[in-house]
């Protein structure tokens, strides 16, 4: 199932109790004739009070602080109630509105040179662009924010700031660093033992227990976490542990307990009126019952979950909520999929977007160049590495040039087997005969193409790939024998040798590859997107309810097709994330392939020289099928293909 963690990215709390009696005596203070500048602090603690019993009394209180302050000309009390504003609509979900009250709050405090006040306003901004996708932005403030603190040796809010730049690496799957933070967080904590810290860190170290599969680490943590939460009266971190804890009992295959977690955490979230934990609890809980096969239900928790997410522009709930939808749409077997996953794409493109992370890069770059200012080692070792690799390349060429002459001379006979192919098709005289056989005879080149291709990756694995191997053993024979001062050139020859075995059997598997033909299509395609995401230099994204083979020809050659379009996409989009939907039904195939790049100009395809879209214009046409092809410069490039298949 799709996993939704709710991670806990909380501002740094200040000490409050939340007592029915604390809050009493606030109320009956704010009725006695007291000093304007008292009574500002009275509203303000009011508002802090209430913010996870009660909402929209908080927002009252707070916006009769704001008026009081302004009436009063008081920058610094100004600055507060617009603080106190922004929490109140971070907490309702309204993101923009939390956004403008801290960026006001922050100008004033600027103004004021006050580092303590300015900190806790850059944090609160950073979390709101956490939520909004925007983690350049964040980590930006965020480590703004720990320079602050450190500089003021603030042990407290190092710990809160330590928390929350582990939280973003966590979302951006950057665990080591997010580790790190994390245990820099526990061992400043040792000398405070504050719960909420404690809290958080119990939630955060269930994340990592549970990407090792420690479910009963992971379960003892949340507990432990959840009753810190519940006992300092913090609502909102109460109701998202409740939350993640629901998610690990239902990954423990623990349906019934999950269901009550989440439940319970909406019921919080609901009498709290926190609309953006509301929103997630809600997709979580229809993920869970899209995986029990209850549509309904899950369609309804979803498609509620979306209307309040959109409401409140809470863009990552948003953003899970599509994609849910979409593979609930797809068990189903309902036309919407299609439509929803496009959405979640379209939305996922504005969040992750490649300049955002080449910005985090330089931002922490620059943030660890404050700490250590010679690192200059590593890139002198860098350089002796590729000094290196320039020496061994030129043996390298020369053992890939036999294998390119063997593929060479294969080509050539291809080639000559279509020109007496083509001159048959001369003898046809009716164009609709002429149009139908050159159909065939592109069918009958790409079959003894793909049976040209086995039989070349048989060879090379057999024949080829055996020499190499039986070359290493006589080469390694000489180990013992060799004096010292011929050791380096044996070791190098050894290592030539490991090179050209690896580059037979990728060159053998990219002709042929053998999941394709034992397994089938799925498994084949799986293996092609894990080899390209082993590379790290893009990431694919492959979703499809295809379970079974189409038959081994039309499996071979919609492999081609999804091979060429994927090779043109890494080769010139210069994109770092794809996309890749197929979806079947009774008798009908569809293919979107979506990638981030920079986009061309598609008319250019019919002046296009080379035979990659012309191989794969033609093996769709070849299977009666449709292929459109659009694509906007700077936005990337999306590809549809649909294939009509035999009724079964």
């Amino acid at each position: 199932m799709y996993r939704f963690i709710l991670l806990l990215f909380l501002y740094p709390a200040l000490s409050f109790s939340q007592d029915q009696k604390v809050i009493d005596d606030l109320k009956q203070k704010l009725e006695q004739n007291i000093h304007d500048t008292v009574k500002l602090k009275v509203l303000s603690d009011l508002s802090w009070e209430l913010k996870s019993l009660g909402k929209t009394k908080a927002f009252d209180y707070a916006k009769q602080e704001l008026d009081l302050a302004t009436a009063l000309n008081e920058p610094k009390c100004i600055s507060q109630g617009y603080n106190d504003l922004g929490i109140i609509y971070y907490q309702r979900g309204e993101m923009d509105k939390a956004l403008e009250a801290y960026e006001q709050s922050l100008a004033i405090r600027e103004k004021l040179k006050d580092k303590t006040l300015i900190a806790s306003s850059l944090n609160k901004i950073a979390i709101i662009y956490h939520e909004l996708g925007n983690y350049s932005k964040a980590l930006q403030k965020q480590l703004r924010v720990l320079k602050i603190y450190l500089e003021e040796n603030n042990v407290k809010y190092i710990v809160y700031t330590y928390l929350n730049i582990g939280e973003l690496y966590n979302q951006l799957n950057d665990y080591e660093k997010a580790l790190e933070y994390w245990n820099k967080a526990l061992v400043a904590n040792e000398k405070l033992g504050d719960k909420y810290s404690l809290g958080i860190i119990n939630t955060n170290k269930a994340i990592i227990f549970e990407k090792q599969k420690k479910y009963d680490f992971a379960i003892e943590s949340l507990v432990k976490g959840a009753a810190l939460f519940l006992e300092i009266k913090d609502f909102d971190a109460y109701s998202a542990c409740l939350n993640n804890l629901g998610q690990t009992y239902v990954n423990t295959g623990d349906t019934k307990k999950g269901l009550e977690a989440f439940q319970k955490a909406l019921d919080v979230s609901i009498k709290y009126e926190d609309s953006h934990g509301e929103a997630k609890f809600l997709c979580n809980l229809g993920i869970v019952q899209t995986d029990l096969n209850n549509y309904k239900v899950a369609e309804t928790y979803l498609l509620k979950s979306l209307g309040i997410a959109q409401k409140n522009h809470i863009v990552s709930v948003e953003r899970a909520t599509f994609k849910a939808l979409a593979t609930l749409y797809i068990k189903k077997k309902d036309n919407k999929a299609m439509e929803y996953y496009l959405k979640y794409d379209q939305l996922k493109d504005t969040i992750f977007s490649k300049e955002s992370a080449k910005q985090i890069a330089e931002m922490q770059t620059k943030y660890e160049t404050e700490k250590k200012e010679k690192e200059n080692i590593e890139l002198k070792r860098k350089t002796e590495v590729q000094q290196l690799q320039i020496a061994n390349e030129d043996q390298k060429q020369k053992n890939q040039l036999i294998i390119i002459l063997a593929i060479a001379i294969t080509l050539v006979g291809i080639s000559l087997f279509i020109y007496n192919k083509r001159k048959q098709l001369q003898k046809l005289e009716h164009a609709g005969e002429l149009a139908e056989a050159e159909k065939l005879r592109f069918k009958d080149v790409i079959e003894a193409e793909e049976k040209e291709r086995s039989r070349i990756a048989q060879d090379l694995h057999d024949g080829l790939g055996q020499l190499l191997s039986t070359a290493r053993l006589n080469v390694a024979s000489l180990e013992d024998s060799v004096i010292a001062e011929d050791k380096p050139d044996l070791d190098r020859s050894l290592k030539i040798i490991d090179d050209a075995c690896i580059e037979v059997r990728n060159i053998s598997h990219n002709m042929m590859p053998s999941a394709l033909i034992r397994l089938g299509l799925t498994p084949a395609i799986n293996e092609l997107v894990n080899n390209v995401n082993a590379t790290k230099s893009v990431k694919i994204d492959f979703t499809t309810n295809v379970s079974e083979s189409l038959g081994k020809s039309l499996d071979i050659t919609i492999y081609r097709v999804i091979q060429e379009v994927l090779n043109n996409m890494i080769k010139h989009s210069k994109a770092d994330h794809i996309n890749m939907l197929i979806n079947k039904n009774a008798n009908e195939l569809k293919i979107n392939i979506k990638d981030n790049g920079v986009g061309f100009d598609v008319e250019k395809i019919k002046e296009s020289k080379g035979l990659g879209w012309k191989n794969i214009f033609s093996r769709v046409s070849m299977l009666n099928g449709t292929i459109k092809v659009e694509s906007l410069l700077q936005k990337g490039t999306m590809v549809y293909v649909e294939l009509k298949l035999k009724s079964t």
